[in-house]
């Protein structure tokens, strides 16, 4: 988002924490050390560059090291956490003592939490109900007079539903029903295969809120900004939760 944005931003060379036993996560795990290292050495240099007055954690592993940079200034730098999920989350709790105030999408009930808590929402883009849907049925080539399914796995795709959506996708190839369908970028080039008149298969769907003004049905994974969005939207919707996910 923010290259396309075009907003200064830093970027960090820290991933998660793999939870599964596979020799690649052993692999990624063991290299981990190293990268946070990395990441502290850059965000040294950030600071001092750019002396934050207010650092703003919006939960996982990516905010975790700023967070914990702010605290470690000689003057610690107020931080405030933005819990977008019902089950908060590691950084959340790992932080929540330190923090002036902790903005939650939903009511959560954690007495780690309790005394700082603001319910806020999740923040969602300004633009997301501005689609025209004229607009938008040009831009997708996709006929007005039939009924629309969204489908999309988050901005990088989900290779589990991409391949149940492969084994059904040719029963929209009708008069009646069309498909808008964001693989991700990693997977497009194995399911381009699939475009056809009502079939439009794309890696990556910009505007979010063209996408969703011409939708009558969305199928997703239920991440927490995107059920904001496709609540704000009043959009019915079929939505897949992530097994693997914190709290599940």
């Amino acid at each position: 988002v923010f290259p396309v944005k075009d907003l200064l931003h830093t970027l960090l060379p820290i991933r998660g924490l793999q939870r599964d036993f596979s020799f690649d996560s052993f692999s990624k795990n063991l290299i981990l050390p190293i990268r946070i290292i990395a990441s502290l050495l850059k965000l040294r240099t950030l600071y001092k560059e750019f002396s934050p007055e207010l650092v703003i954690g919006t939960g996982g592993y990516a905010s975790a090291l700023p967070l914990l940079m702010a605290t470690m200034q000689k003057i610690s730098t107020p931080i405030v956490l933005q819990e977008q999920n019902s089950f908060p989350g590691i950084t959340t709790r790992w932080f929540a003592k330190k923090a002036s105030l902790i903005c939650v999408a939903f009511k959560i009930y954690d007495k780690r939490l309790k005394h700082k808590v603001s319910l806020t929402g999740n923040p969602i883009r300004n633009n997301i109900l501005s689609g025209e849907k004229s607009l938008a049925l040009k831009e997708y080539n996709l006929d007005e007079h039939k009924k629309t399914v969204f489908i999309f796995g988050g901005s990088q795709g989900s290779a589990f539903l991409n391949k149940a959506i492969s084994r059904i996708i040719n029963r929209f190839d009708n008069n009646t029903i069309q498909v808008l369908w964001q693989t991700g970028d990693n997977e497009y080039n194995n399911y381009k295969k699939y475009m056809s008149g009502s079939i439009k298969v794309t890696p990556f769907i910009n505007d979010m809120a063209s996408a969703y003004t011409l939708s009558d049905l969305v199928v997703c994974r239920s991440g927490a900004l995107t059920l904001s969005e496709v609540t704000a939207c009043g959009k019915p919707s079929i939505l897949i939760p992530f097994a693997a996910a914190a709290g599940n």
